[in-house]
């Protein structure tokens, strides 16, 4: 049994969990990183990231060395199958390679003194104690138990919601990274299928995710693996010419979108959900990430202002992100509706709204302009924020 009765221990070393690290870390608040994976690795292709949480991670010292290795967008199309629909200038997204940002968020939280346990899977929590215990028969006391631990989290399955298994949402989507002259973020959308693609550097890295709303059921992996030929048959109505320059022998996958019902609440008794395993959403808005920081960062500041008193600091969190996270939630997929419109009269409607009007560019604004931080500290300060907008 090893005492890290003073420190926080987050299961998962993911975006989450790391984002959570650095900013316990940053606060002077111990905390340790507990990872199922034998070794670092990053999965995933690319991700992007608006202000509301380049913001944060700026205020962590990150944010200078992301912009130097990814790309800054500022403008953004939108097509139909063959036609252009729009051009637009958009707030400030950055979009980069996931390894990129969790190597960066990994050598600052090792810089901070921060440590990570490898080969370390979740097996059991004694709540009451607050000892976890993993699959290596190794035991650890802990002062709080952060759960970082992605969409199949079973944390949030032994202590929050039995029996709500992830659910295929509809929709699949294939994710790849090309070559392309592309300098900006180019939507194209079709009946019951949209491709969203940007440069995630400057060195012509273009990264694209091809979604469609189809019944499928995908294996335990949640992918399959496939060819360009493959991928340019689901994507047929569109021109080709459309993808980054694609090597024909380089693995493709196509993934199942998985969500979860939403939670009443995020905490219970020694325990903090965030990120993925506690709200899981589509990725139309490309906000999954950006809620993963900025609930790492919120709930590092509640247990910064309650760190005698963690469960104000759980209150604290709980209050002010499930209002965040569950409207995201439903934009998000709301925003997949929009895209996959099969209906001519809807979709004349729908073009001409992103055409003749800033509708789309303003909702994008109202999300990027929150800041977590400042939300945060008016509800530590304050105790309410029922005047807030969100």
């Amino acid at each position: 049994m090893t005492d890290y009765s003073d420190h926080i221990g987050i299961i998962g070393g993911g975006i989450a969990g790391l984002t959570l690290g650095c900013s316990l870390l940053k606060d002077g608040i111990p905390a340790t990183i507990f990872e199922k994976m034998p070794e670092e690795i990053s999965h995933g292709a690319a991700l992007s990231l608006s202000s509301n949480a380049l913001r944060l991670l700026h205020r962590l010292d990150i944010y200078n060395d992301l912009k130097n290795q990814s790309f800054i967008h500022s403008a953004a199309s939108i097509q139909g199958p063959q036609k252009e629909i729009s051009s637009f200038q958009t707030p400030e997204v950055l979009t980069t390679r996931r390894q990129t940002l969790m190597t960066l968020l990994y050598s600052k939280y090792i810089d901070l003194g921060g440590e990570v346990h490898h080969d370390h899977a979740f097996d059991d929590f004694d709540a009451a104690k607050c000892e976890v215990t993993f699959t290596n028969k190794k035991k650890y006391i802990l002062k709080h138990l952060a759960a970082c631990d992605g969409i199949r989290s079973s944390i949030r399955d032994n202590f929050f919601a039995a029996n709500q298994t992830p659910k295929y949402s509809g929709y699949s989507a294939w994710r790849g990274i090309g070559k392309s002259n592309l300098q900006r973020i180019h939507f194209a959308l079709g009946p019951g299928s949209h491709i969203v693609s940007y440069p995630i550097n400057n060195r012509g890295d273009v990264s694209f995710v091809a979604v469609k709303k189809e019944d499928y059921q995908f294996k335990e992996s949640w992918k399959e693996e496939g060819s360009v030929k493959d991928l340019l048959n689901d994507f047929s109505i569109y021109d080709s010419k459309i993808f980054p320059a694609l090597e024909k022998s380089m693995p493709l996958y196509k993934w199942g979108i998985y969500i979860r019902p939403s939670l009443k609440s995020m905490i219970t008794k020694n325990i903090t959900l965030l990120g993925d395993a506690a709200h899981p959403m589509v990725p139309f808005l490309g906000q999954g990430a950006c809620m993963a920081i900025e609930d790492a960062y919120s709930f590092a500041m509640a247990c910064k202002d309650n760190i005698a008193n963690l469960l104000d600091a759980q209150q604290a969190y709980d209050f002010v992100r499930s209002k965040r996270t569950k409207k995201i939630q439903r934009l998000s997929m709301m925003q997949g509706k929009i895209y996959h419109m099969k209906n001519p009269l809807l979709v004349a409607a729908r073009n001409a709204v992103m055409k003749y009007t800033n509708i789309p560019g303003n909702d994008l604004k109202r999300i990027h302009d929150y800041d977590a931080h400042d939300e945060m500290q008016i509800y530590l300060a304050f105790g309410d924020l029922r005047h807030i907008n969100f």
